[in-house]
């Protein structure tokens, strides 16, 4: 005669048993993209540099490789750049300098007569080296602006593969 004790116990264990397999398989499951700077989820940081009003990223997709620039806050995109599938000739170019105790890298887009140089450069000091990164704007020949970035910005390694590159040319950061 049975009292429903082995059917309790095998509920028991078959519950048991499915949430030992849903915490595991929320363990191993990916998580959720993160997106840094103005990157959406399906785009990768490039570069990405806070600024004191504003934040600027070199983004580039992860589905076609595409690159976008993007200068925001609060929720909205001041300026956007970007490679489109109608456009053939390139936008976005690389250049970097090694020199004793550092180095600088460039990457330059114009648009409307003005050149953005997103950057960063390490010099040598007494007390080691010294990192810094920021933007440089031109309008013609002239710079109209040196921004520095307020967080530990760097130009990524994918540029230095990804990006069409030119030859360097001192942008006069400091």
């Amino acid at each position: 005669m049975s009292f429903g004790f082995p059917e309790i116990a095998d509920r028991v264990i078959m519950n048991v048993c499915r949430a030992v397999l849903a915490a595991i398989i929320s363990l191993v499951a990916p998580v959720a993209a993160h997106a840094e700077g103005l990157c959406t989820a399906k785009e990768t940081a490039i570069f990405n540099c806070e600024l004191e009003k504003s934040i600027s990223s070199l983004c580039q997709s992860t589905e076609n490789g595409a690159l976008t620039y993007r200068n925001g806050s609060d929720g909205n995109i001041n300026l956007q750049i970007s490679h489109s599938s109608g456009i053939t000739k390139d936008i976005f170019y690389f250049s970097n300098a090694r020199y004793a105790g550092g180095g600088e890298a460039h990457i330059r887009f114009s648009r409307q007569g003005y050149t953005y140089y997103l950057y960063d450069k390490t010099i040598k000091t007494e007390e080691g080296p010294t990192f810094f990164a920021g933007i440089v704007v031109y309008k013609g020949r002239k710079k109209i602006s040196n921004r520095v970035c307020n967080n530990d910005a760097s130009i990524r390694e994918k540029a230095y593969q990804g990006i069409v590159r030119e030859e360097y040319e001192s942008i006069d950061v400091r």
